[in-house]
């Protein structure tokens, strides 16, 4: 199954309200005027339920939601897992991929929640760093025999152990979207 980690801005549509780990109607008001949203003047709200998945940015946890993939079978995966229904969206694959953020699925490593059973997904970015896009090219790490395998919580450190030798970054032509819920947990 393929859960991929990625990341996009906050936001709401006219007459609707997204409820995403446990934010309250409050919380949602103050959240969405902070990105210049204003929730709808009608007192009711339709309310949605979107299965949260978490990973790694900065060596912190934050949590996210899938909406869209370019890659059929990675929609219909996303979907198997968390039963939420991903677009299959094939036009994201023609973005360049220098408009996108980084995401990292270990295929290997240390057992965890990640979509193979290995660790959290990491991803390049958060929406208030300025290289932020809410687009994410997925790559897959694969540890390779013989090395001190450990939990890599950033993209410098996926990076770093790649040119040592320890790890291959395998990219693929996938590109996902997905909002971002809540950022940011320590988690040891």
């Amino acid at each position: 199954m393929l859960i991929v980690l990625v990341i996009c801005t906050i936001g709401t549509l006219l007459n609707s309200y997204t409820f995403a780990q446990g934010i309250d109607q409050h919380e949602h008001d103050r959240v969405a005027r902070s990105f210049g949203h204003y929730p709808p003047t009608s007192t009711e709200y339709d309310e949605v339920a979107l299965p949260i998945s978490k990973g790694y940015v900065d060596g912190k946890v934050a949590y996210f939601i899938a909406t869209d993939a370019s890659n059929n079978e990675t929609a219909n995966s996303i979907f198997e897992n968390t039963g939420w229904r991903v677009n299959f969206a094939p036009i994201l694959s023609q973005i360049p991929r220098a408009e996108l953020s980084q995401g990292f699925e270990f295929l290997n490593g240390i057992q965890g929640q990640g979509a193979f059973g290995f660790q959290l997904p990491v991803s390049s970015s958060t929406t208030d760093e300025e290289n932020y896009s809410p687009l994410v090219h997925l790559n897959l790490v694969r540890w390779n025999d013989n090395v001190t395998i450990s939990i890599l919580k950033s993209t410098p450190e996926i990076i770093s152990a790649s040119q040592k030798g320890d790890l291959q970054i395998i990219p693929t032509n996938i590109t996902i979207n997905s909002p971002a819920v809540s950022w940011f947990r320590f988690e040891p």
